[in-house]
């Protein structure tokens, strides 16, 4: 009776284990989602992608709403065929993305191009449930990104498996992205200042692994939580907070890993953020909105196309970076200006590679800056 018994526990164990290792499966379209994707991601030259971080604005003004179509599908335009970002991150309704879906999707089979979109999901319990219809039928879009704990950052894996117990509806969520045909992206927060070992990252991925279902993401977003705070410490002007990590190339074969970057552009910040990115094995680079000074405060999309235009160009330029720019914007004090004419300003100067020195000497407190 006693082995009876222990035989079926056995069982029981083992089926367990199984529905557990086989709790998600990706459909067709989820496969292709993943493909794109990690084409988008992975470089086969090995250099740093680059993604920017698009946040479309909700109209309060009927008349802005009803032109909002034609300026997302404008920026979208932009993106693809100037700035030539390898994939988006796009944060807004489910209206508001759907023309640059759209003009992405209509894109297909051309040269530049679409762009693979991913879309940023609030932190919010009932957000994806309420949208996940519509996201279905958004042309384009092949990820959402999930941000893990609600940014909270964690500092060691055990840190991470507590977390992890008390958020059970993280499984679900990207579950329920699964089934729609999409890919989870995890968006995990670093502790500042944290250190952690090889054996520590290939630990900490295979728990990520067991939260989305038990498959390996097509990506993970690493963000460190010291990137948030004051932006004016000499050890965060790069925007990525001392990075004390690097990649490990076994687990840098089995997904692709982006690193958040949030630092307003000027005197290199940018490239000097890209550049320790790649040095820790990172396969590309999410840039946030707030490396665009004053977004918040003028959601032009225009000028926001036109300043992404500039800064991926000279992120992917080969040429030299020993150049000057002067913006008759004052940046910090001045941001609701237009940024056309920084914008003007940054071409004329040579800013994508050109004679360098067209600005004269710096002065910063006048609105003059170095390099991205």
């Amino acid at each position: 009776m006693m082995h009876t018994n222990f035989s079926i526990l056995l069982g029981i164990h083992y089926a367990v284990t199984i529905v557990h290792s086989l709790s998600v499966v990706e459909s067709p379209r989820a496969q292709i989602a993943r493909s794109r994707l990690t084409e988008a991601f992975r470089s086969p030259s090995k250099k740093l992608t680059l993604h920017p971080e698009l946040v479309l604005p909700e109209p309060s003004d009927p008349t802005a709403l009803l032109l909002r179509s034609t300026e997302v599908t404008k920026l979208s335009q932009t993106m693809r065929t100037k700035a030539k970002a390898n994939a988006l991150f796009v944060e807004g309704t489910v209206d508001a993305l759907t023309p640059m879906g759209k003009e992405q999707e209509n894109a297909r089979g051309e040269f530049p191009g679409p762009l693979p979109i991913i879309y940023i999901l609030p932190d919010e319990n009932n957000t994806l449930s309420n949208n996940m219809e519509q996201l279905r039928d958004v042309e384009g879009l092949e990820g959402i990104l999930v941000p893990f704990f609600g940014g909270k950052g964690i500092e060691s894996v055990s840190d991470y498996l507590d977390e992890s117990k008390n958020q059970p509806s993280l499984a679900e969520k990207c579950g329920a992205i699964w089934d729609a045909g999409f890919q989870p992206i995890p968006e995990v927060t670093f502790s500042s200042h944290t250190t952690w070992t090889e054996e520590d990252m290939v630990r900490l991925v295979d728990a990520i692994k067991d939260t989305c279902g038990g498959i390996d993401p097509v990506s993970i977003v690493f963000t460190n939580a010291g990137c948030d705070e004051t932006a004016n410490q000499e050890d965060q002007n790069d925007g990525t907070s001392a990075l004390k990590f690097i990649i490990p190339p076994s687990i840098s074969k089995r997904l692709t890993f982006i690193g958040s970057v949030r630092t307003t552009a000027g005197d290199g910040r940018m490239n000097a953020a890209t550049s320790k990115l790649s040095s820790c094995n990172f396969h590309g680079a999410f840039l946030r909105a707030d490396c665009v000074p004053g977004y918040r405060m003028n959601p032009d999309l225009k000028v926001v196309g036109g300043f992404w235009s500039a800064a991926i160009s000279d992120m992917k330029s080969l040429k030299s970076k020993n150049f000057n720019f002067r913006s008759k914007v004052k940046l910090e004090k001045d941001v609701p200006m237009e940024w056309y004419k920084y914008q003007k300003d940054v071409m004329e100067s040579g800013a994508l590679g050109g004679p360098a020195g067209g600005g004269g000497s710096l002065n910063p407190d006048s609105g003059d800056y170095r390099g991205f």
